[in-house]
């Protein structure tokens, strides 16, 4: 009785662990054509559009701006993708006044990164980097989120998941001078 208790406990303790990643709605592959571009920049970093509509610069993306960088694969965007699709219904995005973008690196396959956004229930622009040139602009790891103000400098980094809500609207608010 004794043993079966702890393999019990075990189970409960490891599943606890795992991701949920459960939303209320199912996510879509948002076209890029709703970024806001600079004309032009000093520096070109080409991405892909994940809806498959051309490539976009890095450098020419206008803030302000939420960006996050995400596989598939990664069990910390998975943790906190629930967080970025509850802020994206926040007025701000919905008006267009902050926009929010994200990055799929380092996929096995397209479809892995489509299922991950219609699971996380992602509706906002993605770009995905298959040359791997976002590593010279974020760093090697996932995820990562960057906050960007309308002049274009990165006011706040987040390396790593968000382990709970609040830290990611504490963080676009100090960001942003916004209030949620």
């Amino acid at each position: 009785m004794k043993k079966f208790s702890i393999i019990v406990i075990t189970a409960l303790l490891i599943s606890g662990c795992t991701s949920t990643f459960k939303v209320s709605s199912p996510g879509v592959i948002a076209p890029c054509d709703q970024i806001k571009l600079l004309e032009s920049a000093d520096k070109s970093a080409l991405m892909g559009c994940l809806d498959g509509s051309g490539e976009i610069n890095f450098h020419q993306i206008k803030g302000p701006l939420v960006i996050n960088v995400w596989g598939s694969w990664c069990e910390g965007c998975k943790q906190e993708m629930p967080y970025f699709v509850e802020l994206y219904q926040n007025p701000v995005f919905k008006s267009g006044e902050i926009q929010m973008l994200s990055v799929n690196v380092e996929e096995k396959s397209k479809e892995d990164a489509f299922e991950y956004i219609q699971k996380g229930g992602m509706s906002w622009p993605n770009l995905v980097d298959t040359s791997g040139v976002s590593k010279s602009i974020f760093g090697p790891g996932v995820p990562v989120t960057w906050f960007i103000d309308k002049e274009g400098k990165n006011v706040a980094t987040k390396i790593g998941a968000y382990t709970n809500k609040q830290q990611l609207f504490d963080q676009f608010e100090k960001a942003f001078g916004v209030k949620l």
